[in-house]
């Protein structure tokens, strides 16, 4: 999901100023420290600003996590503890944080990442001194990979786009849609995998437009949307915007089919859209309402350690926990190049979010759950 500007101009050098800056967002005490013998697990994501949401929804499936692990005899006989880092979703930290994580020989593994621009950055740091990183809402293809080092529970936008169309196309009696994406390329990626899948199907894409992030009156984009003939419309982009299209669309007289990429999947899209949200359809790699074994009990200990229901970022945090620290078991060893190598074993983990293995660029191999909001919730389409 998360992306903005990719690639790696933004290795830039960072003076030490800045270092010790981000320093001092590490946890300490309690969590941090975690007494002695422990294993810190680094974590970085965005946690402040107008994007926190994601960052700190993760770090509740991690909480979680790490409680039912050490609760449980913890790993290899000690307790894991997190090292927390709050990148502010800037590329130019990515390299400053990699570089203060790697330096902690005690890290065996990394958890995170709200944005790709910021793992791409940090990467090549990672990869030299071989920190193993499982992410969990970075979906940019440029990971796909890069590095032997980079795994991740979500999974790529193109698999995402190409899956909603074809879910779409195959499911619903639709044949020509309008496309409106946030112009970054996590919007991008999302709406040129949809196209070209939807086109390819026999679909017809009747209009693409690009919007900022930001932007609060869509009445002209929607109404071109809606005007281009199209039998329905999908948006590429975060819970903020996508919550005002919806709601915009709804507000112009029409009720035609909403499809929304995973950047929606937040109790904050439907706090935002209220009763506009309804029927609104998209895709993730997890809801709430899944019915399976693993993930109802997931569900059932989230809403008794936070009294609310996990999303679909808490959900693939808490599965990227599991699986490093099975890595960790697995390997007898806190090595970083052990545990990389038994994170790359990963095969047919039953998390959460469904069955994990990982192929040999570091991506997630499983399935997407569909899902459209009922009553103000997100549930799994069965029909």
């Amino acid at each position: 999901m998360m992306k903005r500007s990719s690639g790696l101009a933004a290795l830039a050098i960072v003076s030490g100023s800045a270092l010790l800056a981000l320093s001092a967002c590490s946890s300490s005490g309690g969590e941090g420290d975690g007494g002695a013998g422990s294993i810190p697990l680094g974590y970085t994501a965005t946690l402040s600003g107008d994007f926190a949401s994601y960052g700190l929804e993760m770090r509740e499936g991690i909480d979680l996590a790490i409680e039912e692990i050490n609760a449980d005899g913890g790993v290899l006989d000690r307790e894991l503890t997190i090292e927390s880092i709050d990148d502010e979703g800037k590329p130019a930290n990515g390299p400053v944080v990699a570089q203060e994580l790697c330096d902690n020989a005690e890290i065996p593994a990394v958890l995170g990442f709200s944005f790709s621009s910021v793992a791409l950055s940090g990467l090549p740091i990672y990869t030299q001194c071989g920190l193993p990183i499982v992410a969990s809402a970075v979906t940019s293809p440029e990971l796909s990979g890069a590095s032997e080092i980079f795994f991740r529970t979500v999974f790529t936008d193109a698999y995402q786009g190409a899956e909603a169309a074809k879910f779409f196309s195959e499911h619903r009696d639709v044949s020509k849609i309008a496309v409106l994406y946030q112009q970054d390329d996590y919007g991008k990626g999302v709406a040129d995998a949809f196209s070209e899948a939807f086109t390819e199907a026999g679909g017809e894409i009747t209009s693409s437009q690009a919007y900022q992030l930001g932007t609060v009156n869509f009445g002209s984009t929607v109404e071109s949307a809606l005007q281009s003939g199209a039998e329905a419309v999908f948006i590429a982009g975060f819970y903020t915007e996508a919550s005002k299209i919806v709601t915009q669309v709804r507000a112009s007289g029409s009720e035609v089919p909403i499809f929304v990429s995973d950047g929606a999947n937040s109790p904050l899209f439907t706090e935002l859209a209220g009763g506009d949200a309804e029927g609104v359809e998209l895709y993730a790699a997890f809801s709430a309402s899944d019915t399976r074994p693993e993930a109802k009990a997931f569900v059932d200990a989230f809403t008794a350690k936070y009294d609310k229901e996990p999303s679909n970022w808490a959900a693939l945090a808490y599965d990227a926990t599991h699986v490093v620290a099975d890595a960790i078991e697995s390997a007898g060893s806190t090595d970083r190049a052990a545990v990389a190598e038994a994170i790359r074993g990963t095969d047919g983990f039953a998390g959460a979010t469904g069955t994990i293995a990982f192929d040999d660029d570091g991506n997630r191999v499983g399935e997407l759950t569909f899902q459209r909001v009922e009553d103000g919730k997100f549930v799994v389409i069965t029909e």
